[in-house]
């Protein structure tokens, strides 16, 4: 595997990760996007983004085979 296959999809997993989590924020915050733009970039909202990043690629790396 190369580097830049691994950052890609790490940065990939990210994005669609924050994607979920403004998602979530907007659907909170009455659909009023600036407030959930806002809180998506709060600490609660990045350890959310991150927890959901690793999960993502922990679940590609067992689905894979990559841990036994």
């Amino acid at each position: 595997m190369s580097l830049s296959f691994v950052l890609g999809n790490l940065f990939g997993r990210a994005l669609l990760s924050f994607a979920l989590v403004w998602v979530a924020c907007w659907l909170a915050s009455r659909l009023d996007w600036r407030t959930a733009l806002a809180r998506s970039r709060r600490w609660y909202g990045l350890l959310s983004v991150a927890v959901l990043t690793l999960l993502g690629m922990g679940s590609a790396i067992v689905s894979a085979g990559g841990v036994r």
